[in-house]
C-alpha cells in the first residue's frame, strides 16, 4: 500500500475514532446512548476495516470496541462498558496519532 493512500486511511479511521468517542461521552446521559449508537456501531466497524487494511496495530483493540458497543446496549451496566469503550478509542488515537508519520 502506499504511504499517502496508508496516511489518508489513518486519518478517516483517527476521525472516526472521536466520532466514536462523542457517541460513547453522549450516551453517559442516561437514554442517549440509544440515540448514538446509531452512529457508534457502524464506525465500529469501519474502524475495524481501515485497521485491518492498514495493518496499524489497532485491530484487536478495534476488535474490542466493537464488542463493548454492543455490549453497551445494556440497561445499567452498558456504562462500564461505554466507558471501556471510552478507553480503548482513545488509546486507539493515541496509537494513530504516534504513527502518523507512515
Amino acid at each position: 500500500m502506499r504511504s499517502d493512500t496508508k496516511r489518508l486511511l489513518n486519518t478517516v479511521q483517527l476521525l472516526s475514532e472521536i466520532g466514536i468517542i462523542v457517541g460513547y461521552l453522549l450516551g453517559l446521559i442516561p437514554f442517549v446512548y440509544a440515540w448514538s449508537c446509531s452512529w457508534v456501531i457502524p464506525l465500529v466497524f469501519v474502524n475495524f476495516v481501515l485497521a485491518f487494511l492498514t495493518g496499524n496495530g489497532t485491530t484487536v483493540k478495534t476488535i474490542l470496541n466493537i464488542a463493548m458497543a454492543f455490549l453497551s446496549l445494556i440497561p445499567l451496566i452498558g456504562y462500564v462498558f461505554r466507558f471501556g469503550g471510552l478507553l480503548l478509542s482513545a488509546l486507539n488515537i493515541k496509537e494513530l496519532n504516534r504513527g502518523r508519520n507512515y
